[in-house]
């Protein structure tokens, strides 16, 4: 493989044309490469128009239309291809200003549909450009994982390019996220290389061979509406191999994985919603400040879907995967998946399937909880302030901390059925109990609630015993 893939020197100058395929809009963006032998006098004055219809019939609005040069292999390198990108409008239309070249590769993908176009090799005057119609799109999915080394002469951090060779479909990714690229059927190589041309010049300068600067691995016989799954990948400079998946790694993380599709409103997928995964589902681990925070373990990708691995540790029973949509700095959007059951991942040899979700407009609690020492007295006590508790939803990353006969309020909720928790806010309380195994039911009070989508649940007060014995109550009804 690596002969066939020997890259000569001037390839890192035409790496750059991927960086910037990456700032393409609407308007006609171009790479830096120029491809004297494939250009004809005049042909810039020349527009290029078609209309664009999916499998069904039915309009493709939205699609990326990519008009990229021909694949030229000059030296033993395969020149990645200038190309220039626009979108169809509502009617399906694209119009290029002008043609890259009498001779030009089109290539057609709508994400929303997961479908697909491609024409290797086509023409201005050609009549397949007048009328497309689209075809399933083979999926390819993966992970890129960065093997970094003490002290590397070239630190290459995190940003990486797959690319289909030779053509204008490719996805810049980073290390550690999962990640798809749409494709269309046939046989291929997908190539990995640092994101960064300039890093991709340094290593070069400093020795490091071409062939393990761009790795690749072969497709064979895909087919339209296929989903190829692979890996993950582990990009390396370190060792060349002909595969990028390390031997060692096969039977330990290719078949460990969880995933999950995320949708909005209309079952339409969701890109880069936010995804954490939730092991501590009743918020032990929340000891400090007075809110839990969301971090993020990954996004979705242009269809929806996400990868990661199986969990080290699920403390209970179950564990489950919270969602959340940003707009503006702000969630907007929000859901969580199935509980997954502890069991569905011990020992599993395939990736596990969490299903689809829908996001919804947040909701939001308020709430208070009043202390009661006596419970036979309901009389609020007036000792409060030396007493606090947790109050959150199970399964999630939303619980808060406040003293007891104060309100609290919980933002940004994913909406729906939930189960409201509430327990001792001293940790040292709660420490004690779990380490002497006092049943779980006897210190968190566990009651089901239905939060508004968009709206705010004004919850009753809620009244709370300190346990001694350890013994929670019930939320008023």
């Amino acid at each position: 493989m690596s002969n066939r893939f020997l890259k000569s020197s001037l390839f890192a100058l035409t790496v750059s044309v991927v960086m910037g395929l990456w700032a393409c809009s609407d308007d006609k963006t171009a790479g830096t490469v120029t491809d004297t032998g494939n250009t004809i006098a005049g042909v810039e004055d020349i527009r290029v128009t078609g209309v664009v219809t999916r499998v069904d019939g039915s309009v493709a609005s939205e699609a990326v239309v990519r008009m990229a040069r021909r694949a030229v292999i000059e030296n033993g390198a395969l020149r990645v291809p200038e190309h220039i990108e626009v979108t169809t409008d509502t009617a399906g239309v694209f119009a290029f200003d002008s043609a890259l070249a009498d001779t030009f590769q089109l290539a057609v993908i709508d994400t929303s549909a997961s479908e697909i176009f491609y024409l290797p090799r086509t023409t201005r005057e050609s009549g397949d450009i007048d009328s497309i119609r689209l075809e399933k799109a083979a999926v390819f999915n993966s992970v890129l994982y960065y093997e970094d080394v003490t002290d590397p002469a070239v630190p290459v951090g995190a940003h990486f390019t797959v690319s289909l060779e030779g053509t204008p479909f490719y996805q810049s990714v980073f290390a550690g996220d999962s990640f798809s690229v749409l494709i269309p059927a046939g046989d291929w190589w997908m190539e990995f290389f640092p994101g960064d041309p300039l890093i991709v010049a340094k290593l070069q300068d400093s020795g490091v061979s071409d062939s393990l600067i761009f790795r690749s691995w072969k497709l064979d016989d895909v087919k339209a509406g296929d989903s190829v799954s692979a890996g993950p990948f582990m990009w390396s400079t370190t060792t060349e191999v002909d595969s990028l998946i390390k031997e060692e790694e096969k039977e330990a993380e290719i078949v460990s994985r969880i995933s999950g599709k995320v949708l909005c409103k209309g079952d339409k997928p969701c890109e880069g919603v936010e995804v954490a995964l939730v092991t501590d589902l009743y918020g032990f681990g929340f000891t400090e400040g007075d809110s839990l925070e969301f971090t993020a373990a990954t996004t979705t990708d242009s269809l929806g879907r996400w990868w990661l691995p199986v969990p080290e540790e699920v403390p209970d029973d179950s564990f489950r995967v919270e969602y959340r949509l940003l707009e503006k700095g702000k969630v907007a959007l929000a859901g969580v998946s199935r509980y997954a059951k502890k069991k569905e991942v011990e020992n599993l040899k395939d990736t596990l399937d969490l299903g689809k979700t829908t996001l919804l407009k947040t909701s939001g609690l308020v709430s208070g909880v009043l202390l009661v020492v006596n419970q036979n007295d309901t009389t609020q006590s007036n000792n409060c302030m030396v007493n606090s508790v947790v109050v959150g939803i199970k399964g999630t990353t939303h619980f808060v901390r406040e003293v007891t006969c104060n309100m609290l309020s919980v933002n940004d909720l994913p909406a729906g059925k939930q189960e409201l928790l509430l327990y001792s806010g001293d940790t040292k309380v709660v420490s004690t109990l779990q380490k002497e195994m006092v049943p779980l039911e006897n210190y968190v009070v566990e009651n089901e609630i239905s939060l508004p989508e968009g709206g705010v649940q004004q919850q009753q007060w809620m009244t709370y015993t300190p346990p001694s014995p350890p013994r929670g109550t019930a939320p008023k009804k």
